[in-house]
């Protein structure tokens, strides 16, 4: 029986909150996975993904990708650094957020001093690391790092027979990075509370520093997962963009293409949006379907959905390192393997879908195997050790209500300056009153906490339209009973973020 890892809230006491009050995150570890839980701007969390992982950053950038993928080789890197410069172009909540992470390092006194750049990692260096597939293209780096990765998405009639999925999808992803020790030793599951209008709160496996989306997911159930392609040929000179970034572009941005539904369509925006370098195949799929978006420097952009399976049947997606739209299928026994398992079956259920991946792909470089069904609030991760892939290793359990649940200790500094909530009187003795403005309709659940995270009442459970409300609460809990004096937390939830604001319970 695989283990379910149930969250719960998380608040620190009074003291500590107001010490620690301008760094809007948390971290927690589960079955030795770090989770960090940001919230705010993109320069707030990425502070607090400095302040909290600082140490670990440092480690990745210097041990991982300076010294091994670079080879240690300061004038490549440098080199390297100024065609990055010079070719990309970054927006600027990107900037802000990497800058926001070498302050948050300073603030936790992390030494940013490079031996091997003989100089501090800055902002741009975080940046670089961010396009590390990119760079892939450039052939002057370390040819024994390699960028692998494959996917199995079904759904339809695939599913149809497991009572669990009743033809909702299910997809199953390896990714495949050669391993190193600062990889395999600090395996993250970030998860993102934006304050930004535009932007939805989504999670992303990945590794300290890497803010893209490398295998991303987002609350409205639509995820991505990115895999090398093998046409990296460049010939072409644009301005170009991270494909990590621009994979969280079409994730984190709400209804990124506009056409007022949550799909696969705004990952492929987000891509056709800008120029890539190197050859990239991305998986990407809702509850109801997938498509795999394949893309380069050289052919630009080919979508691939299951009307164009030519040896893998019924409304399945597998995707290698091979492109099959882009470019004439190549060989590929990866591919192929997975092909023959469902020519055997086409039916497919959650265990199939992970021992079907596992047995017909899964390598040695297996790093993360990550397999999602958005119906069923379903994450299992599996992460890599050291001689032993992940596919091999029982995988964790979360649902990702809970992830997307706003646990961890609040800043209501944060808050109070969105304006988004407030309470008065505060303290209070017999009642008080929590004002709140909703910018747009949506469900709202309204509930208060205790200070050990322990839910004293549910005020609202609704959906509610635009506008201002204020809503009263006497001091008692679900069963009328007057609760005792101290500190609680109004914990405001909408489709789109958690606020929290503290008040006093006085008697």
């Amino acid at each position: 029986m695989k283990k379910k890892i149930l969250f719960i809230f998380l608040f620190m006491f009074i003291f500590t909150i107001i010490n620690a009050q301008n760094v809007n995150g948390d971290t927690l570890s589960v079955d030795g996975k770090k989770i960090l839980k940001v919230w705010g701007t993109h320069y707030k969390r990425g502070y607090a993904t400095g302040y909290l992982l600082g140490d670990k950053i440092k480690e990745i950038s210097e041990n991982y990708f300076i010294y091994a993928f670079f080879g240690g080789n300061s004038y490549l890197y440098e080199s390297t650094r100024t065609y990055f410069l010079d070719n990309f172009q970054i927006e600027e909540k990107y900037i802000s957020e990497t800058e926001g992470i070498i302050d948050g390092m300073i603030e936790a006194d992390i030494l940013l001093y490079s031996d091997i750049l003989d100089r501090d990692i800055d902002a741009n260096d975080l940046l670089l690391a961010n396009a590390i597939v990119d760079l892939a293209a450039l052939g002057d780096l370390d040819q024994n790092y390699k960028f692998g990765c494959s996917s199995l998405s079904s759904w339809g009639n695939s599913t149809i027979l497991d009572p669990e999925l009743s033809g909702d999808l299910v997809i199953t992803r390896n990714m495949d990075w050669t391993p190193h020790p600062s990889l395999l030793e600090n395996h993250l599951l970030a998860v993102h509370f934006p304050s930004e209008a535009d932007e939805v709160n989504w999670l992303s496996f990945t590794f300290p520093g890497l803010i893209g989306g490398l295998s991303s997911i987002n609350e409205d159930g639509l995820c991505a997962f990115m895999n090398m392609g093998n046409h990296n040929e460049h010939p072409n000179t644009y301005t170009f963009h991270p494909i990590l970034l621009s994979i969280r572009n079409g994730i984190e941005v709400y209804d990124y293409d506009g056409n007022y539904e949550i799909n696969s369509e705004d990952v492929q925006a987000a891509i056709e949006d800008n120029y890539q370098l190197s050859g990239s195949i991305i998986h990407t799929a809702n509850h109801e379907s997938g498509i795999v978006i394949e893309c380069n420097n050289q052919n630009g952009i080919a979508v691939r959905d299951d009307n164009d399976n030519t040896v893998i049947p019924t409304e399945h997606l597998a995707a290698t390192n091979h492109f099959r739209e882009l470019y004439p299928p190549a060989g590929c026994y990866r591919y192929d393997n997975i092909a023959d398992s469902l020519s055997v079956s086409s039916n497919v259920d959650l265990i199939r879908s992970w021992e079907l991946l596992s047995g017909a792909a899964g390598i040695s470089n297996n790093i993360h195997t990550i397999q999602y069904a958005p119906t069923l609030n379903l994450i299992k991760w599996s992460t890599a050790k050291t001689g032993t892939p992940a596919y091999q290793i029982e995988p964790t359990i979360f649902d990702t209500e809970e992830l997307f649940t706003y646990n961890t200790s609040a800043d209501p500094h944060y808050f109070q300056d969105n304006s988004i909530l407030s309470v008065s009187p505060n303290p209070f003795y017999d009642s008080t009153t929590l004002s709140f403005a909703l910018p747009k309709t949506s469900d709202v659940k309204l509930c208060i906490y205790n200070i050990k995270g322990h839910k004293i009442r549910t005020l609202l459970s609704e959906v509610m339209v635009q506008g201002n409300y204020s809503v009263s609460w006497d001091g008692t809990d679900e069963s009328g009973k007057k609760i005792s004096s101290g500190i609680y937390f109004y914990t405001l939830e909408t489709i789109h973020n958690v606020y929290t604001e503290k008040v006093i319970l006085l008697k």
